[in-house]
C-alpha cells in the first residue's frame, strides 16, 4: 500500500475498559477500498474526512478491551503493520511530551548533525517501555517557510504595511497557501522515525504558533485581523484539526474528549491522570490568550470533577504551550516601548504569559489552579514547550491554611525542543541572569525557575524530551533525555493523597 502519510495514532477517550483511538492515512485509495484489520481490537468505524487533489484523507476508529495486562495491538494496512500498546486494566499509561518538531529558519538546521537525533532516542525508550500516550505540546509542524513558498504570499509581503493590511485574500492566494500546509504535514510526518513514532504511540496533539507561523495572535490587530492573515489562519486551523485532531473537514467534527471552548482545548482523562490541553492560540490577541468566556468553560469543567477521595484525577498535567513560569521576559518588552522603530523580537515577548498585557489572566490561572488543587486534593503539574531548552519551573503559595502533601506547589516541566536546535550560550545566559529573582505573583504567591536536579544549572540548552513514568505509589518520575546527557535528568513529583 502506497501512503503518501501514516499512519498516525490519535487517542480519543481512555476509559477503564476500553480505548478508544483513531488512525489516520493519506493515500490515493477511497476509504472503502483500504484494506484495514486490527489484531486485539475492533475497527468500529471508518471515514473519508477529505480530499484535495486526488488524495483522500481516511480515519479508522479503533476500540480495544483493557485487559489485566498490557495489550499489544498489531494493525494492518493492506500488507504492512504497525503496533502499540495499551495500559493493563487499572494501570496508569506510560507517556511522553514533547514539542518543536522542526526548524523556524533554514540556517537552524545547519547547527545539528543529526536533525532526528531526540526522535531516534525517543523510539528507543519506547522499544524498552512502551509509551502508551505521546503528548504533543505545540510546533508539530513550522510553517514559517510561507512567506518564501507561496510566491502570491511572497509578492503581498513586499508590500508596504499599509498596503498588506488592505489587500485581499485571493483564489490564488488561497489555493497555494491550502497546498502548502497540506504538503508541510506530509512531508515533515513522513520522516522514517518521526512516521514510526506517530504510528507505534497514540498522540494527544495541541498547536502553538509555528503550526500556524510564528507569532500568531501578537500582532497588532491590524495585522492579524487583516484579510490575507485571516485567510492564512483559516487554513492553518483546517489542516491542524484535520491532521492533529483527526477531525471532519466538512461536518466542523469536535474531538471527543474536547471541551466546550471557542477553541481546540481537550481533555483527557486517562487512569489517575487528566491531560488539558490548552488552545491558547484561536483566541490570542495582544490583550488576552483565552477569552473569558472559554476560561469560564474551562473552570465549570474543573469545578466538577469529583475529587481525589471520590474517584477523581490524583493528578492534572495542564499543557501550555508557552511556559507559565520562566525567565520575566515582561521587563525586556516594557524597555521595548522606549526603542525607535518596530523590534523584530516583539511578537515573540508578546507571546509570554509574562508580558504585561497578560499578567491578569496569568494569575487568575494560577489561583484557579491552586484552588483546584485545594478543592480536589489533585496535583497540578504544567507541561510546556516553545522555548527550545529543558528547565523547571515551581510555583508557591503560603496562602490560607497549611496543608499536607505540599498541596501548594506546582511544578512547570519545560520540554523543547525535540528537532529545533536551542539557543546559542549567550541567551542561556541571559536566561539566567532574567531567573535570579523569585517572582512575587501576589502577595504569598511566587514563582521561580529551580535548577535541574543533579545538572546545577537552571536551563539545559539542548534538544531534548520527556519521559512520564508513574508508579504505582502514586509518583510521577519526569526523565527529561537530553542531546548529549548519557543519563536522564530526573524530577519525582508526589500525589497529594
Amino acid at each position: 500500500m502506497d501512503l503518501k502519510l501514516g499512519p498516525i495514532l490519535n487517542l480519543r477517550t481512555a476509559e477503564e475498559d476500553f480505548w478508544d483511538l483513531s488512525i489516520l492515512v493519506v493515500s490515493k485509495t477511497a476509504t472503502s477500498d483500504l484494506t484495514f484489520r486490527v489484531e486485539k481490537g475492533e475497527c468500529v468505524s471508518r471515514a473519508t474526512l477529505y480530499e484535495s487533489k486526488g488524495f483522500i484523507v481516511s480515519r479508522f476508529d479503533v476500540r480495544v478491551l483493557r485487559e489485566l495486562e498490557a495489550i499489544e495491538v498489531k494493525y494492518f494496512i493492506g500488507f504492512d503493520f504497525w503496533m502499540f500498546t495499551v495500559p493493563a486494566q487499572g494501570a496508569d499509561p506510560q507517556m511522553t511530551f514533547l514539542s518543536c518538531n522542526g526548524f523556524s529558519a533554514p540556517s537552524e538546521i545547519k547547527k545539528v548533525d543529526d536533525k532526528n537525533a531526540m526522535w531516534k532516542a525517543l523510539l528507543f525508550q519506547h522499544r524498552v517501555t512502551p509509551y502508551n500516550l505521546m503528548i504533543m505540546g505545540g510546533d508539530q509542524v513550522y510553517a514559517d517557510e510561507i512567506w518564501e513558498r507561496c510566491s502570491e504570499i511572497k509578492k503581498w509581503v513586499e508590500l508596504s504595511r499599509a498596503e498588506r493590511r488592505k489587500r485581499k485574500f485571493t483564489a490564488a492566494m488561497r489555493d497555494q497557501v491550502d497546498r502548502f500546509y497540506f504538503d508541510l504535514y506530509c512531508q515533515r510526518w513522513k520522516q522514517p522515525v518521526v512516521a514510526e513514532a506517530l504510528a507505534s504511540i497514540p498522540t494527544a496533539m495541541m498547536w502553538d504558533d509555528h503550526d500556524i507561523f510564528d507569532g500568531w495572535g501578537s500582532y497588532a490587530a491590524e495585522d492579524q485581523e487583516c484579510d490575507v492573515y485571516q485567510g492564512i489562519f483559516s487554513i492553518a486551523r483546517k489542516y491542524f484539526a484535520l491532521f492533529q485532531q483527526q477531525l471532519s473537514i466538512s461536518e466542523d467534527e469536535k474531538h471527543p474528549s474536547a471541551l466546550p471552548t471557542h477553541g481546540f482545548s481537550t481533555a483527557l482523562r486517562a487512569g489517575n491522570y487528566l491531560v488539558l490541553s490548552l488552545d491558547t492560540r484561536t483566541e490570542r490577541t495582544q490583550k488576552q490568550v483565552l477569552s473569558r468566556e472559554s476560561w469560564d468553560l474551562i473552570w465549570q469543567y474543573l469545578d466538577e470533577l469529583n475529587s481525589v477521595s471520590e474517584g477523581g484525577p490524583r493528578h492534572l498535567l495542564f499543557v501550555s504551550p508557552v511556559p507559565v513560569v520562566h525567565a520575566d521576559f515582561g521587563s525586556i518588552e516594557s524597555l521595548m516601548g522606549w526603542l525607535p522603530g518596530e523590534q523584530e523580537l516583539e511578537d515573540d515577548l508578546r507571546d509570554h504569559w509574562q508580558s504585561p498585557n497578560h499578567r491578569a489572566e496569568r494569575l487568575r490561572m494560577i489561583h484557579r489552579l491552586l484552588g483546584l488543587m485545594a478543592d480536589k486534593a489533585c496535583r497540578v503539574t504544567i507541561l510546556s514547550g516553545d522555548v527550545h531548552v529543558a528547565c523547571l519551573g515551581v510555583i508557591e503559595s503560603e496562602r490560607g491554611e497549611a496543608a499536607p502533601g505540599r498541596s501548594k506547589v506546582i511544578n512547570q516541566l519545560t520540554a523543547s525542543g525535540i528537532v529545533h536546535p536551542s539557543p546559542p550560550k549567550l541567551m542561556g545566559w541571559l536566561l539566567t541572569q532574567l531567573s535570579d529573582e523569585v517572582e512575587p505573583i501576589e502577595q504569598g504567591i511566587t514563582a521561580r525557575m529551580m535548577e535541574l536536579p543533579t545538572q546545577r544549572k537552571k536551563y539545559l540548552l539542548a534538544r531534548n524530551f520527556l519521559s512520564l513514568e508513574p508508579d504505582k505509589e502514586n509518583r510521577l518520575w519526569a526523565n527529561w533525555y537530553v542531546e548529549g546527557l548519557d543519563t536522564p535528568v530526573t524530577k519525582v513529583i508526589h500525589a497529594i493523597q
